[in-house]
């Protein structure tokens, strides 16, 4: 997706792969003006095509995450059916998320105590 900014006269001026408050209305890449603008930076010298994509691989990866999850609850697919790699690669950085967010999915959170007894100890 291209989100646009816009000047004062409502004129596009350029465009970002992701929304910002600069950067609002959605825009079709084979609009003329914005057309112009990627293929200006395109060929810029201080932008390469390298870090266009690499600047959306991070939204791609959450995109195909999103659909695995929803692959598997509708039971259209197994996560097990996944190639091990991409099962430890998904569940890492679904762990991640959880951790970064502030929900750690982790099997047992600090607070909760084995055996329901709160003099239990591991230690």
């Amino acid at each position: 997706m291209l989100y646009a900014k816009l000047n004062a006269d409502g004129v596009i001026v350029d465009v970002a792969t992701s929304q910002s408050d600069d950067y609002k209305l959605l825009v079709a890449p084979n609009d003329p003006t914005v057309a112009s603008i990627l293929e200006k930076k395109f060929t810029s010298a201080s932008t390469s095509t390298q870090e266009i994509l690499s600047s959306s691989d991070g939204e791609m990866m959450r995109i195909l995450e999103d659909l695995v999850d929803l692959l598997t609850e509708k039971r259209l697919i197994q996560f097990t059916e996944l190639p091990l790699a991409a099962q430890k690669k998904l569940l890492g950085r679904k762990w991640v998320r959880g951790v970064h967010s502030g929900h750690d999915e982790g099997l047992m959170a600090d607070n909760e105590h084995i055996g329901g007894r709160e003099d239990d100890s591991l230690i």
